[in-house]
């Protein structure tokens, strides 16, 4: 009886740790962009309500974030994942692709740090919640950009990290 009751306790537990979906998780990413999107809008929508004397004070402050280094970094690290030549040598492969992985890493980093600081700017009133949102947006398609390129490395080398 013990033995059931472990087995069964433990079966409870893998599946609420993991999930009983499957590994194709397209109709829950789509979902969730279209509710992302529709959030947006929304937030969008409430944003003209603000006053044009504060829009005004905050234009004067805050000017658009330059995004062209971390666009610069994307595309150097996605030409040398284009420009990589893979090897028979496993352990240049490995070599290589942990390189790379580095670059993607630390670019990504970078921005969960910038979209961080964004966000604390946002919460203590310094920017506005559309220019948090502008500047949140910005950084989720430089993230794209970047997941493409990892993609591309871990399809050029067969590793899946």
């Amino acid at each position: 009886m013990k033995k059931i009751l472990v087995v069964l306790f433990s079966l409870t537990s893998i599946f609420a740790f993991t999930g009983c979906a499957s590994s194709n998780n397209k109709a829950a990413e789509d979902t969730e962009t279209k509710t992302r999107e529709v959030v947006t809008s929304n937030a969008d929508d409430n944003d003209d309500n603000i006053s044009n004397t504060e829009n005004s004070v905050e234009n004067a402050n805050e000017k658009d974030y330059d995004f062209s280094s971390y666009e610069k970094d994307i595309y150097n690290i996605t030409k040398s994942v284009n420009d990589a030549k893979t090897s028979t040598n496993a352990s240049e492969n490995h070599e290589q692709f942990y390189a790379l992985k580095k670059q993607v890493d630390e670019v990504g980093g970078k921005l969960d740090k910038l979209d961080d600081e964004f966000e604390y700017d946002y919460h203590m009133k310094k920017i506005s919640f559309k220019t948090y949102k502008e500047r949140e947006r910005a950084i989720e398609k430089l993230e794209d950009e970047l997941e493409l390129a990892e993609e591309a490395l871990e399809n050029k080398y067969g590793i899946d990290d």
